[in-house]
């Protein structure tokens, strides 16, 4: 009896170290796995490829992309755009999905295979961002924007132009699109009709927030609404919203 009583205890004891042994190895192992995906997926080993095929096209675009980011000087609206107006977190997505994007087709020579993979690419480290894998990130449509602008290069600088100019709004730093997105908003609101405008407006600059600022030909009551609708509007008070413009429609 005392045996089997020994027994017990020293096979608990094992059982006892094997246990934190095991979730060690198997901590171990997901890290190095989320390490040696990070590191895949940041691209840093595409500038030891070796281009051999389609080189003159390869280098042409390659530079085109990068002087493209680094040298940014786009119209957007009537403001132009430069490099420190752009995210920085974009910019590089552009250009490593151009860079994966070009040694692709150097390799098999069809534009359209090459930019179909490299989006595959991007669409696997968007869904891997999040989980388990990479606790840490997050996922992002602006991401594959900026994925898809800079694959567009295997078709040459006027599509890559093209795509560029036409995802350049979604891709600015947020302050540097406040004025720019405000205006339509503003005008929905000074047209009478509040609801025409964004419930999810950010950055919203209140037109009441400076001194002898004026809305010419309002009430002292719609006034107070719109002033209202507007502070409700910067605190993403959605219910407070719908409630002022039910009120402004109201209004005689």
């Amino acid at each position: 009896m005392n045996r089997l009583k020994t027994v017990m205890l020293v096979w608990l004891m094992l059982m006892t170290l094997t246990i934190p042994a095991e979730a060690s190895i198997f901590s171990d192992a997901l890290a190095k796995a989320r390490s040696v995906m990070q590191s895949a997926f940041q691209l840093s080993f595409l500038h030891k490829l070796p281009v051999v095929f389609y080189k003159q096209s390869f280098d042409k675009m390659f530079e085109h992309t990068n002087r493209s980011i680094d040298e940014m000087n786009l119209k957007y609206g009537d403001r132009t755009i430069t490099r420190d107006q752009f995210q920085d977190d974009k910019a590089l997505h552009i250009k490593k999905s151009a860079e994966l994007a070009l040694h692709i087709k150097s390799l098999i020579g069809s534009a359209h295979l090459a930019y179909g993979i490299t989006m595959a690419i991007g669409l696997i480290k968007e869904a891997i961002d999040s989980s388990f894998l990479n606790p840490g990130g997050s996922r992002s449509k602006e991401d594959l924007i900026a994925d898809h602008i800079g694959a567009r290069a295997v078709f040459g600088e006027e599509k890559y132009n093209e795509s560029l100019n036409k995802h350049l709004g979604k891709l600015i730093k947020p302050e540097a699109v406040t004025t720019q997105n405000n205006e339509p908003a503003a005008s929905a609101v000074f047209s009478g009709d509040p609801a025409a405008a964004p419930e999810s407006v950010e950055q919203q600059i209140n037109p009441f927030s400076s001194e002898g600022t004026q809305i010419g030909g309002s009430s002292a009551i719609r006034q107070q609404l719109i002033k209202r609708y507007y502070e409700a509007t910067q605190k993403g008070d959605s219910a407070a919203m719908k409630a002022l413009s039910a009120e402004l429609k109201a209004l005689p």
